[in-house]
C-alpha cells in the first residue's frame, strides 16, 4: 500500500507533463513535425481592449490564433483526419472528395460528371449556351485576325478524370436538366471548324489498353501520358501551319518510385493524413523522351495559356529543344518566362496586344470542369485588344472607374477611404471585368454576326518591330543610333525605326557611319542653340529654367536645343 502514492505522483508528472507539451512546444519549438499541405491564412495575434472584450471579438479572435498556433497542432491534425478517413471515410478537405475503393477525385471533377457544376456559374442552361455561342464566335474571331499577322490560335482540353473513371466515383444522381460544358464546346469547335483537341475522349478510348491508370488513383493530374498529348498538340500545330516541327520519341518503359512533383497523389497530400493510403506508388510508367529534328524542322515561340496540367507536360518533354521559345500564364494570372520558365510577372504587368503577336502560337487550354467558366475572359480581351487601341480601352476604363467611385457598396468592399493614393489602380481590375464580361456593350461593334473589319493600328507597328528584332545587325545599329541621338531610349529609337519602315521612309539601318552621324547631330545642336540666342523671349525662358534648376544658362539652353533637334529626328522631320 506504501507504494501507491509513488504511483500516483508518477502518473500526476506525467500527465502535467503531457498537458503542458503543446505549451512548450508552442513557446520553444523543440519539434519540427511535418508541415500540413494547402493553404493557410495566418491569424494575427489579438491585441486586448475591453471594447473588444466586452463584445467577445477578443475572445474569437484569442481562440483562433491559440488553435493555429498550438504546440504538435500537425501532427494532432492528422490523426484526427486519419481516424476520420479510416472509419467515415470522411474528410474536411473542401478540395478533395472520396470515391470508391480509395480513389480521389476534385469535388468539381466529381459535379461536373453529374451535370452539377454548370449552374454554379450560370444561372440557366440558356445563359449558359448564350455566353458559350459568344466566347466561340470570340474565339474564331481572334484566330482569323491573329492568323491575319502569322499566329496560329488553338484550343487543347485536357482529359477529365471522372470522365475517365466514373466506376470509382462516389454514389449520386445526375442533373439531366443540364448539360456537359465541354461536350458543348468540342461541338461549337466542330461546328465553326476551329482547331481544338478534345483529350477525354481519346484517353476513354485508350484507358483499357493500358495497364496504369491514365490519371492516379489518388492525383488529380496526368503523369506521363502527358507526353502522348503533347505529340498530338505539336501533330496539330504542324498540319495548320503547314510546317514540321521537332517530333518526340519515346523509348521504352521503365518503372521507377520516383516522385514527379507528388502528381500521383497530389490530392492525397490535401487529406493531411498520418499514414500514407494503399495503393500503388511508382507503378506509373516512365519513358526516356528526346526530341528529334532535322533541316526541315522549325522551331516555333509558344505561349501556353491555361492551368496546372502544363506542368505535367512540360516535366516530361523537353520543351527547350522542341521550340525556340516557351512562355506560359497560369491562369491568365501569372506569367512563366525564360529559359527554364523561373522567371515570373503579373499577367497585369505585360502589354496583351503585344504578347499575343509576339508568338508563332497561341495554346489556350483547360480541363473539362473547368471550361464552365468558359474562357474566364481571356476570348474577350484577346478580340478587344486586337480590335480596338489603347486610347479607346482606357478611355472607356476611366469612365468605368469615376462609375465605380460613386457606388457606395464598391468603396465599402476596399475599406479604406477614397482618398487613399492607390484608390483608383484598386478599381482598375473590377473595371476592366466589367468591360470585358460586357464587351458587346462597351463596343458595339462586337455585336454583329460578321468578322469586324477594325483592328487595331498598333498591329502593324508592333509587327515592325518584331520584324527588326529577328535582325541581331539590324538591332546592333540601332543600338549605335541611341549612342548618337542624345537623351533618347532604346525603345524610341526602335520605335522610329519602325515608322521608317512601315512609311517606307529611309531606315536609320542604312544610315552613314556613326561618326558622321554623331557630327550632323552636333551640328544641328549647334545652328539650333545659335538661332535661340538671337531670340529673347527665347532666352529669358531659358534663363528661368536654368535659375530654377541651378545650371548654367549655356547648359540649359544646349539641353533645349538638344531635346528639339532629337523630337524633330524622331518624328522625321529631319533626316539624318
Amino acid at each position: 500500500m506504501g507504494k501507491k502514492p509513488k504511483y500516483d505522483l508518477v502518473l500526476f508528472i506525467l500527465l502535467m507533463a503531457l498537458g503542458f507539451m503543446p505549451m512548450l512546444q508552442g513557446w520553444l519549438h523543440l519539434f519540427h513535425p511535418k508541415p500540413l499541405n494547402g493553404v493557410m491564412v495566418a491569424t494575427e495575434k489579438p491585441k486586448f481592449d475591453f471594447d473588444r472584450y466586452r463584445s467577445g471579438a477578443y475572445a474569437k479572435q484569442a481562440e483562433a490564433y491559440t488553435s493555429q498556433h498550438i504546440g504538435f497542432r500537425e501532427p494532432i491534425i492528422r490523426l484526427y483526419n486519419q481516424y476520420l478517413w479510416d472509419f467515415y471515410h470522411k474528410t474536411y478537405a473542401k478540395d478533395v472528395v472520396g470515391g470508391k475503393q480509395g480513389w480521389l477525385y476534385y469535388p468539381q471533377s466529381v459535379r461536373d460528371y453529374y451535370g452539377q457544376e454548370l449552374l454554379r456559374w450560370h444561372s440557366s442552361t440558356d445563359e449558359a449556351k448564350e455566353k458559350f455561342d459568344q466566347e466561340v464566335k470570340y474565339l474564331n474571331w481572334a484566330r482569323n485576325i491573329l492568323r491575319e499577322n502569322g499566329v496560329e490560335l488553338l484550343v487543347f482540353m485536357a482529359p477529365e478524370k471522372s470522365f475517365l473513371y466514373p466506376e470509382f466515383l462516389p454514389d449520386g444522381k445526375k442533373d439531366t436538366t443540364t448539360f456537359n460544358a465541354s461536350d458543348y464546346f468540342a461541338q461549337r469547335f466542330e461546328e465553326t471548324g476551329f482547331p481544338h483537341i478534345e483529350m477525354t475522349r481519346w484517353f476513354q478510348k485508350i484507358k483499357d489498353t493500358v495497364d496504369y491508370p491514365l490519371i492516379p488513383q489518388a492525383g488529380a493530374h496526368w503523369i506521363f501520358p502527358s507526353v502522348y498529348a503533347v505529340d498530338s498538340l505539336s501533330r496539330l500545330m504542324g498540319e495548320l501551319k503547314g510546317i514540321h516541327l521537332p517530333k518526340i520519341k519515346i523509348g521504352e518503359a521503365y518503372h521507377t518510385r520516383d516522385r514527379d512533383h507528388d502528381y500521383d497523389n497530389d490530392l492525397e497530400l490535401l487529406l493531411n493524413l498520418a499514414f500514407p493510403m494503399k495503393h500503388q506508388y511508382g507503378y506509373y510508367p516512365r519513358h526516356k523522351v528526346s526530341i528529334e529534328h532535322d533541316s526541315t524542322c522549325v522551331k516555333p515561340k509558344v505561349l501556353f495559356i491555361g492551368n496546372s496540367y502544363f506542368w505535367s507536360m512540360n516535366n516530361f518533354v523537353p520543351f527547350q529543344e522542341m521550340f525556340e521559345t516557351t512562355e506560359f500564364w497560369f491562369y491568365a494570372s501569372t506569367a512563366y518566362y525564360g529559359k527554364d520558365l523561373d522567371q515570373t510577372v503579373s499577367v497585369t504587368k505585360l502589354n496583351l496586344l503585344e504578347k499575343l503577336l509576339d508568338f508563332d502560337y497561341i495554346v489556350w487550354f483547360t480541363t473539362g470542369n473547368q471550361i464552365n467558366k468558359g474562357t474566364e475572359g481571356f476570348a474577350e480581351r484577346a478580340l478587344v485588344n486586337l480590335c480596338f487601341n489603347e486610347k479607346e480601352i482606357a478611355e472607356k476604363r476611366v469612365r468605368l472607374i469615376d462609375s465605380l467611385m460613386c457606388d457606395s457598396a464598391t468603396i465599402a468592399s476596399f475599406g479604406t477611404p477614397i482618398t487613399d493614393s492607390n484608390y483608383r489602380q484598386k478599381l482598375w481590375p473590377i473595371a476592366d471585368q466589367i468591360m470585358y464580361s460586357h464587351s458587346e456593350r462597351y463596343f458595339p461593334t462586337l455585336c454583329s454576326d460578321t468578322l469586324p473589319k477594325i483592328r487595331n493600328p498598333r498591329i502593324i507597328e508592333i509587327l515592325a518591330i518584331n520584324e527588326i528584332k529577328k535582325d541581331s545587325v539590324w538591332m546592333w545599329n540601332l543600338e549605335t543610333c541611341q549612342t548618337i541621338i542624345q537623351n533618347t531610349s532604346f525603345e524610341q529609337v526602335l520605335l522610329m525605326e519602325a515608322h521608317n519602315l512601315i512609311e517606307g521612309k529611309p531606315l536609320l539601318r542604312d544610315m552613314p557611319e556613326p561618326e558622321a552621324k554623331r557630327d550632323k547631330v552636333e551640328q544641328l545642336i549647334a545652328d539650333l542653340m545659335e538661332q535661340m540666342r538671337n531670340n529673347p523671349i527665347t532666352m529669358q525662358q531659358i534663363q528661368e529654367k536654368a535659375e530654377k534648376k541651378g545650371v548654367s544658362l549655356e547648359k540649359q539652353l544646349r539641353a533645349d536645343a538638344g531635346w528639339i533637334v532629337n523630337y524633330r529626328i524622331q518624328h522625321g522631320k529631319i533626316q539624318l
